[in-house]
């Protein structure tokens, strides 16, 4: 039996910003989104026609939704929540992910802003944020 992460989980606001998700087991990708995340893993959200599977394995990339470098790492699928329209996979990281040096650092931090509230500038940082101030 499966036994849930016992650890703090960061829920990205998806009103306000959706982080793409590259898995690749067996080299075929699976595009889909991150619902949550924590050191250790994260839950993953993949459109219903994507046969993901437990104990499926391979390179997982988190893809920043601006500039930014994507996360790569690998991960195996534990569990997965079949919906009528999509499917929640339940992911274990395989390898130790430095969030503190990502675009994710804020979320992992745990900000009173990221429980919730996280802005797509919150993601993107200032450097972004001055091109879409305009003249």
């Amino acid at each position: 039996m499966v036994q849930p992460r016992r650890e703090p989980r960061h829920i990205v606001p998806a009103i306000s910003v959706c982080i793409e998700v590259e898995f690749l087991p067996e080299g075929r990708p699976l595009i889909g989104r991150l619902w949550d995340v924590s050191q250790s893993g994260a839950c993953l959200l993949f459109p219903r026609r994507h046969a993901v599977a437990v104990g499926h394995g391979g390179p997982l990339i988190l893809k920043p939704p601006g500039i930014g470098e994507p996360i790569r790492t690998r991960a195996e699928i534990l569990w997965v929540d079949r919906l009528r329209i999509a499917s929640y996979a339940g992911a274990r990281f395989l390898e130790r992910i430095h969030f503190e040096s990502t675009f994710l650092a804020m979320l992992m931090r745990g900000d009173a802003r990221a429980n919730g509230a996280l802005s797509r500038h919150d993601l993107l940082g200032e450097q972004d944020s001055q091109r879409d101030l305009g003249p």
